[in-house]
């Protein structure tokens, strides 16, 4: 098989701009750790895209197809060629901006395999609002999310803090804590371009978790419950990284991180292959926060983690149509910093 493996932001896509350093550097450690997977398989070639500006990929890449990108005429003319080569393509790119959802579609609009969630699925849960009126159509519980522009934080107890965030944000890019209601609107009225593309929730404390899931055709399975590092610098929230497999069994019990995996899964259409959800998890619920129907930062340290390859596990589910079983795995916590 030809394999395409789209990181876009260490692609060459970003060629006209400044590479954002903490999304380059996340996309890139999950794409070394992807393709350390892949290369132990038998009878993948694999074919990347890479910005001229990055260090070069592990050796091994050397034996497969690799397009180095240096304008963005070369980019358009590599993205379509590695297309045409390949017999399948796994992307994987931020929510922000809808990107995702439209590589996912331009991959299907060229007849090539998507191995990847639907794009309307992405589309969905990109959409930080929209998606959480569909966990709650499906009672699953999730964090009240209102749009800044209906003013309905106000319903909020002036006690609590809030969290501000792009509606199609990725991870903790962008958000902010304010402690009082005062300065969040007073920031808001600074805010006259991006205003309607923001939404406000109550700030909860708890522990910040994250799901690794694989998913089929027809069903799920959890690979791993992870610890996420979230620190507050000043007024913002900054994700540091996680330990995978982190997360004590008395912060979430499998069972319950297994029900809820299914819960999502069964309530958005369209969930399939390796994709994550954010959690926070108090004394008297686990709240859904994020669902990004790709890989995650998570994914670094998983192999080692789980004691399996999970690119193998995700090509044998494709070749036997049938998730493998939950027993194999072990639960070493591994940290991953990013």
């Amino acid at each position: 098989m030809n394999l395409f493996v789209y990181e876009h932001i260490t692609s060459g896509a970003l060629i006209n701009e400044a590479l954002p350093a903490s999304l380059a550097h996340e996309g890139n450690t999950m794409l070394v750790a992807l393709i350390n997977d892949l290369v132990q398989l038998a009878d993948i070639n694999l074919i990347i895209l890479r910005d001229h500006r990055l260090a070069p990929l592990p050796d091994i890449i050397h034996y497969h197809q690799c397009y180095t990108i240096h304008s963005e005429d070369v980019f358009q003319q590599y993205y379509d060629l590695a297309l045409n080569q390949a017999d399948a393509v796994l992307p994987i790119a931020p929510e922000t901006g809808y990107v995702l959802s439209s590589i996912q579609q331009s991959i299907l609009d060229s007849n090539t395999r998507l191995l990847a969630s639907n794009p309307k699925a992405s589309i969905l849960c990109s959409d930080k609002y929209r998606c959480y009126q569909h966990l709650t159509t499906h009672n699953i519980a999730t964090v009240a999310t209102v749009l800044a522009t209906e003013k309905a934080h106000r319903l909020y107890s002036a006690s609590k803090a809030y969290i501000v965030k792009p509606r199609d944000g990725a991870g903790c890019i962008d958000t902010l804590v304010f402690k009082q209601t005062d300065a969040l609107e007073l920031w808001l009225e600074k805010q006259p371009e991006s205003y309607d593309n923001l939404i406000i929730q109550p700030y909860i404390e708890g522990h910040h978790l994250s799901l690794s899931i694989l998913c089929s055709d027809s069903d799920c399975m959890v690979l791993a419950i992870n610890q996420q590092h979230i620190k507050h610098s000043k007024n913002q929230l900054i994700f540091c990284g996680c330990t995978v497999n982190g997360a004590s069994e008395s912060q979430l019990p499998f069972s319950a991180a297994s029900k809820l995996a299914k819960q999502v899964y069964h309530a958005i259409e369209g969930l399939w292959g390796l994709i994550g959800i954010d959690l926070i998890v108090t004394e008297n619920a686990i709240l859904v926060v994020d669902i990004n129907p790709r890989l995650t930062s998570s994914y670094v340290g998983l192999a080692n983690s789980i004691k399996q390859n999970p690119a193998g596990l995700l090509f044998s589910m494709i070749e036997h149509n049938t998730l493998p079983s939950s027993t194999q795995l072990q639960h070493h916590p591994v940290g991953v910093h990013v």
